[in-house]
């Protein structure tokens, strides 16, 4: 049976239960069905009489249900299973919130690492043994998914059983192994979604933005999806089959350790930066560079300018050794889309470029690593990352955005932009320009405009009056209460 003849039988066999009363009893459901119902259903919604009534009442009725389970285990003096999903340490942005669902005697947090299914082998295996030591390393409940000496993928039972709530931390769910997919879970579970970054990206004809965040089929079936902005979440209202209904604006979470800069010294500069020898860390600027990998477009999106400037970068941290310190920071797809675009031949080939930033005495690779000391001890950056022209607003430092043909921006992502320095991605005099004159030099006309713009738009303290940690916090904890 093909995908499309499964999920037509979901469709069907859904249908017939709703007419057979089996969920007229949230505490009676069956549980042969699970969310790939409620997904079949979003798939065929458009296209039913009144399916997209039915897929609403249906969605009220499941959140019922994961709610109902979980008060039951709060009565009886059970605690509630809390686990995140977390695929990458540099998506990693939840640490107060862990911190505070730990202290919560009701409550058993953890977190859970599964390896990818959708990058070629050594990718997959590389990230999840990075992204599992970094919480190990940090003192963190942490559970790999992955049996390295077998190479099996471990079962929710070889993990402590299914959870109550899962928060997620990334909206492309086919990414991971079946078992820890959304759409294999029982409506017992109830589900969460802190995004990952701050929505900017869009398409030239605006669909992106439509099906693969504000409408995605992943985003309907959350019972929580915290919005990072006023501007996405009016996206949400504006887009989603639910209306925005299960959308709640938090503000963005990585964000909150932002709001809390400290002075930095001359050790822990050293430990972030490559500073060479018989120099002080405060006598070199400090520039992150930062590839996108969407060479050919996902959805629509094209950011990339990799292909025309990836050696001229490397180029820019040989020429100022003595001034600027670099961190190349590339997206973690890189690697597959660059060798997949003929950027480079094989992975090798990619390898030894990696290694030939690492080899300099100015320079270091960061990959799957928590990056916002990087953001605050840096003093610019030079990128083609979409979600990077927001998230570095908070730190208020001067950015370079490398343009090309196709890349588009929904209503944030345009406004945004107003703040940053914008050159073609193949301008390299221009982008040495921005080297010498705006960080070396530090004529930075725009800070002013950006931080206009980072009030109007994303400081999410001024409109909830407290962090979004722990207005998530709050938020998961009302699950706890009949």
């Amino acid at each position: 049976m093909n995908p499309n003849e499964r999920y037509v039988s979901l469709v069907k066999e859904l249908i017939n239960g709703v007419d057979a009363g089996d969920f007229d009893n949230i505490e009676a459901i069956p549980a042969k069905y699970t969310y790939e119902h409620l997904y079949s259903l979003f798939l065929f919604a458009g296209a039913l009489d009144n399916g997209k009534m039915l897929y609403e009442q249906l969605y009220d009725i499941i959140v019922r249900c994961g709610k109902r389970s979980i008060y039951k285990k709060v009565r009886n003096g059970e605690k509630i299973k809390v686990a995140f999903l977390a695929i990458s340490a540099a998506e990693w942005s939840a640490s107060d919130l862990y911190r505070s669902l730990c202290q919560n005697e009701r409550v058993e947090c953890y977190i859970i690492v599964p390896p990818l299914v959708d990058r070629e082998a050594d990718s997959s295996i590389d990230t999840y043994k990075q992204t599992y030591r970094y919480f190990e390393q940090n003192g963190y409940d942490v559970r790999g998914a992955y049996d390295e000496a077998s190479g099996r993928i471990l079962q929710w039972d070889d993990l402590g059983g299914k959870p109550d709530v899962v928060i997620h931390l990334t909206p492309w769910f086919q990414s991971l192994p079946a078992a820890f997919q959304v759409i294999s879970f029982p409506f017992s579970c109830i589900n969460c979604y802190i995004p990952y970054g701050i929505y900017v990206a869009d398409s030239i004809d605006q669909s992106y933005a439509v099906n693969f965040v504000y409408n995605k089929e992943f985003i309907n079936m959350m019972w929580r999806v915290y919005a990072d902005s006023k501007k996405n979440l009016e996206g949400y209202r504006k887009h989603e089959l639910l209306h925005g209904k299960n959308v709640f604006l938090s503000g963005y979470i990585k964000m909150d350790q932002l709001y809390r800069m400290k002075e930095w010294n001359e050790e822990e500069i050293r430990k972030i930066w490559e500073i060479p020898e018989g120099r002080k860390a405060d006598e070199m600027k400090k520039v992150i560079i930062a590839p996108h990998h969407s060479f050919m477009g996902y959805g629509g999106i094209k950011y990339s300018t990799f292909a025309r400037n990836a050696w001229f970068l490397l180029y820019l941290a040989q020429k100022y050794q003595d001034k600027v310190s670099f961190i190349f920071k590339p997206h973690p797809n890189l690697r597959l889309r660059a060798v997949e675009a003929g950027v480079f031949e094989n992975y090798e080939e990619y390898d030894r470029y990696v290694e030939e930033w690492n080899a300099l005495p100015n320079a270091k690779v960061v990959q799957e690593t928590d990056y916002l000391d990087i953001f605050a001890t840096s003093d610019g950056m030079i990128m083609d990352s979409a979600s990077f022209i927001a998230e570095y607003m908070y730190v208020n430092k001067p950015l370079l955005f490398l343009q090309r043909e196709g890349q588009a921006f929904n209503e944030l992502g345009k406004v945004l932009l107003e703040g940053h320095y914008l050159q073609q991605g193949e301008h390299y005099l221009k982008m040495e320009k921005f080297l010498q004159d705006i960080i070396l030099n530090g004529h930075d006309t725009k800070k002013d405009i950006r931080e206009k713009i980072r009030e109007n738009e994303l400081d999410y303290m001024q409109i909830n009056k407290c962090m979004a940690g722990e207005f998530i916090y709050h938020d998961i904890c009302s699950l706890l209460t009949d």
